[in-house]
């Protein structure tokens, strides 16, 4: 239910970005002429390439601080959980590879073109490339304006080789639409409210998840009796 419920937040998300921004209906169809057209390092207060700690180190590695591989991407708006965690001592070791969050994650080795938002401080590893964004700019913007750029970040990753690996500074230069900040704020205002509540989605299902994997053995082992319960 959750899953469909946040596929339905995000189609909404998607039509208003279209509307906006690729089909400009609020705007008469035609690019307002104090728009400008940039690259994805104008969007950015940093572009960010992820590092792996060295993995020979089991200190580095515990339970704190989120690590975020394409796998935790798939099909996840924002990342709430990931199958590696840092330790503090790990994460404290690269301090320029720390994501805040509302960061923008775009994978860019391998699976290409996979876009999703951080939840909370959090670093990722060198497959990843990951927009800070400005000051005031809307990292929901990014986020859908990234989505439309999939294929193009797949197809510029290739270069003739099957392997796709799109560096940073290739990544950086891929050429944007930056629309003025007093529209990105309005857009920000509509669109905000979405994401909060996908997130909220996200985190509840965790927690029904964790509970569900938790109380299973133990009816299955008969430790917890439900029979005297009345449905």
């Amino acid at each position: 239910m959750g899953s469909i419920l946040n596929n339905n937040l995000e189609q909404q998300a998607k039509a208003i970005f279209k509307s906006w921004f690729i089909d400009l209906e609020p705007f008469d169809k035609k690019m307002p002429s104090d728009w400008k057209i940039g690259t994805i390092h104008d969007l950015a207060k940093d572009v960010i390439c992820g590092k792996t700690p060295s993995t020979k180190k089991s200190e580095y590695y515990g339970f704190e601080i989120p690590f975020i591989t394409i796998p935790d991407m798939h099909g996840k708006t924002y990342i709430v959980t990931t199958e590696r965690y840092l330790s503090k001592l790990g994460a404290s070791l690269q301090p320029k590879k720390s994501l805040p969050k509302n960061s923008v994650c775009v994978s860019c080795i391998g699976t290409a073109g996979l876009v999703s938002l951080v939840s909370e401080e959090s670093q990722t590893n060198q497959q990843i490339n990951s927009i800070i964004p400005k000051d005031d700019f809307s990292p929901y913007y990014i986020y859908l304006l990234m989505q439309t750029l999939s294929n193009t970040i797949n197809k510029l990753g290739q270069s003739g080789s099957t392997i796709v690996n799109l560096n940073k500074s290739q990544f950086g230069k891929i050429q944007v639409t930056i629309p003025t900040l007093s529209v990105m704020l309005k857009f920000d205002e509509i669109i905000s409210p979405l994401f909060k509540k996908i997130l909220q989605n996200q985190k509840e299902n965790l927690k029904l998840i964790s509970l569900r994997d938790s109380l299973l053995p133990k009816l299955l082992s008969g430790e917890l009796d439900v029979s005297n319960i009345d449905l």
